[in-house]
């Protein structure tokens, strides 16, 4: 029985971790590396127009970091609302 609840968690776990939406950014955004990195040290920005995908929201040390893929770079953003969830 133990194996099967390890193995339903893992199987859980590996789906959160896929983002799960297409976006648009309408506003260059600062992108992060990590939730609560310093605010004046993004590691790129993405420009407005960009096509990225878009997983879980997760809460910071004060803020909201929601996780992007963009392209082939990965990371948080604070501006989610910079962010235009298109609809299939």
């Amino acid at each position: 029985m133990k194996p099967a609840l390890t193995l339903a968690a893992l199987v859980t776990l590996a789906g959160c971790s896929e983002p799960d939406a297409d976006a648009i950014v309408t506003l260059d955004t600062a992108v992060y590396a990590a939730v609560s990195d310093a605010r004046d040290k993004p590691t790129f920005t993405v420009k407005s127009g960009t096509a990225c995908k878009v997983g879980e929201t997760v809460y910071g040390k004060v803020d909201a970091y929601t996780e992007v893929i963009c392209g082939d770079r990965r990371g948080w953003v604070l501006d989610a609302e910079n962010l235009k969830i298109i609809k299939h």
